[in-house]
């Protein structure tokens, strides 16, 4: 008798709450931290954590600017005035301060098919001039499939983008800030699940072996 499986492995996002490292600069005290991406260490106003080459990251975060504007991880209740984390699936997020702030991932796995890609964004609430007034491009494979023109005091928010995929193998994720000067948005929870049961369509082979056990049982029940 042949057995045909039916289970098939769908694309996997790293590390999609951001929840790995542990930021470990610390100006507040418990989670109330933030570090952009980078080796300046902590303190000075402008702390960075080099992120991109933490086990377990996942993601890269793309180049910090010298003038306080960039990408990195942040908790709840930091400087950056981030939206309320209470009662999300999250402790940790991204921000994307500025214009070319931005994080991506190469994600595996993709069989052709439809998926529902899903995150939360919020912006910063205003203070001391700085604002939450960031438009956030969201790209795959170097291709914008939406944008998001955030203004301040945006909760965050769980955004949904029907995405279609017609190749199979590895895709880039890519979330970038355009936004000339000090503006900030915030992201996390990633997911990207398949709508409808995506698989891939069963081989030649397996289509065959289907039919000849098909036509064993009738001849059987004589």
């Amino acid at each position: 008798m042949v057995g045909i499986s039916a289970a098939v492995a769908g694309p996997v996002i790293v590390n999609g709450n951001f929840g790995t490292p542990i930021i470990y600069c610390d100006n507040y005290g418990g989670w109330r931290n933030y570090a952009y991406q980078g080796t300046f260490g902590c303190g000075g106003g402008h702390q960075s954590q080099d992120f991109n080459n933490s086990p377990g990251f996942g993601w890269f975060f793309g180049e910090t600017h010298p003038e306080y504007q960039g990408s990195g991880l942040t908790g709840p209740t930091t400087a950056f005035n981030p939206p309320s984390f209470d009662g999300l699936p999250f402790l940790q997020a991204v921000f994307l301060q500025g214009a070319n702030s931005s994080v991506s991932q190469d994600i595996g796995g993709f069989t052709p098919g439809t998926y529902d890609l899903s995150f939360y964004l919020g912006s910063r609430f205003s203070d001391y001039g700085y604002d939450g007034n960031q438009t956030v491009e969201t790209l795959f494979d170097g291709q914008v499939i939406a944008t998001y023109a955030l203004r301040s005091d945006t909760p965050f928010t769980l955004e949904n983008i029907l995405l279609t995929v017609g190749t199979p193998g590895t895709h880039n994720l890519e979330f970038l800030g355009v936004s000339e000067g000090d503006h900030t948005a915030f992201l996390s929870d990633v997911e990207i699940t398949p709508v409808g049961g995506t698989v891939p369509e069963p081989s030649s082979l397996a289509l065959c072996a289907a039919g000849v056990l098909t036509l064993w049982l009738k001849r059987n029940r004589r």
